[in-house]
């Protein structure tokens, strides 16, 4: 077996999940010895007891000084903490023109890995010097299957918005499109997950009384506070009618693949990562009216002074009104959804070409 480090962080954010996917994909091959030296500690409480043991016990290995690191996180802690044979960096961005240092620091690695074609692209334009492959995320394809029974019921036709309560995740767009387009006359509901649950319910009572709306005209809003584990997850996303993504730019974002998996409509930008799987057959587009430079985006540094994608208020209300007035033609797409993506981002998959990464690397 090849010995692995593995250096991530195990938490409920993006780069969390997505590394204890790939920890279990390798891990499942059975080709990898892998050790996880992880940042902080994991999310005990979106774990179930069984993946908690799992990820204690390969933190408890001893550290092999021989085996082949992967950093799987930003750039900027992508730092050798011992002697190793290779290594690997794992990087994500989720809009144009990455940080310059970066490409710096990404060419100290013997091999650089990123989630998506749009990652592929522009890390490639960086003139990274190490080898670039495509090493999509994936997804545990017996949890995130078409026949998972529902856990949740809520009134009418459900939109589901799950994501961090960043403003590049559009939910300011969202809210004023949904003030706008849905009232207490149409069935439908707005669910809210999210990790900020205080800022969220604040920003709907700041959003509503703005804009002058009193209790009884407005389509209701929820905002969930359960926590979910693996396990539950599943069952939380196929509860929903819709999932709607009105994101300014991913690197790749799970959960619009997990909806997808699952048979869930979705509805989401067509910019980045997110057209790794998401297409006019696949998905209801919310297209992009140009690109906007912002400043700086949720006080990220690597994020300051980058253009986003303008997805503009009348383009989230018609696409939430097409989806909700048409439901027979969105749950066509989930059909096309589900033979599209087959095993592409699946366990075996995702081993599969990890090997052809450690076989270029070694």
């Amino acid at each position: 077996m090849i010995p692995i480090t593995y250096s991530a962080f195990l938490n409920c954010t993006g780069y969390g999940q997505a590394a204890q996917d790939y920890i279990l994909a390798l891990y499942n091959c059975g080709k990898y010895d892998i050790k996880i030296d992880s940042f902080g500690t994991y999310d005990s409480a979106s774990c179930t007891k069984k993946r908690q043991d799992f990820l204690k016990s390969l933190q408890s290995k001893d550290k092999n000084n021989d085996s082949v690191q992967i950093y799987h996180c930003l750039p900027d802690l992508q730092k050798r903490k011992s002697k190793t044979a290779k290594t690997i960096g794992c990087v994500v961005y989720e809009t144009f023109n990455p940080p310059k240092h970066w490409g710096q620091i990404l060419s100290l690695n013997d091999a650089v890995v990123v989630p998506s074609i749009f990652n592929l692209n522009i890390f490639k334009n960086m003139g990274i010097k190490s080898p670039i492959f495509y090493f999509p995320h994936c997804i545990d394809y017996d949890l995130y299957k078409p026949d998972v029974e529902s856990s949740e019921k809520y009134p009418g036709f459900s939109f589901l918005f799950f994501g961090s309560w960043k403003i590049r995740k559009g939910y300011s767009q969202l809210l004023e499109a949904w003030f706008n387009e849905f009232n207490s006359g149409d069935n439908v509901c707005l669910v809210i997950k999210t990790d900020k649950i205080g800022k969220a319910k604040k920003e709907v009572s700041l959003m509503k009384d703005k804009m002058g709306f009193k209790k009884k005209d407005i389509a209701p809003i929820f905002i969930e506070d359960k926590v979910l584990d693996e396990e539950k997850l599943p069952k939380f996303l196929k509860s929903f009618n819709c999932l709607i993504s009105p994101t300014y730019g991913e690197g790749f974002y799970l959960p619009g693949l997990q909806c997808m998996r699952l048979g869930v409509p979705v509805i989401i930008t067509n910019f980045s990562g997110c057209q790794d799987y998401a297409n006019n057959q696949t998905a209801t587009l919310l297209n992009p009216e140009g690109f906007v430079l912002h400043r700086s985006m949720d006080n990220y540094p690597q994020f300051a002074n980058k253009k986003w994608a303008f997805i503009s208020v009348a383009e989230i209300r018609k696409q939430m009104r097409f989806a909700y007035e048409n439901q027979d033609k969105i749950l066509e797409k989930t059909i096309y959804a589900i033979e599209e993506i087959g095993d592409k981002f699946s366990y075996e998959q995702c081993a599969k070409r990890f090997d052809k990464i450690i076989e270029t690397v070694l």
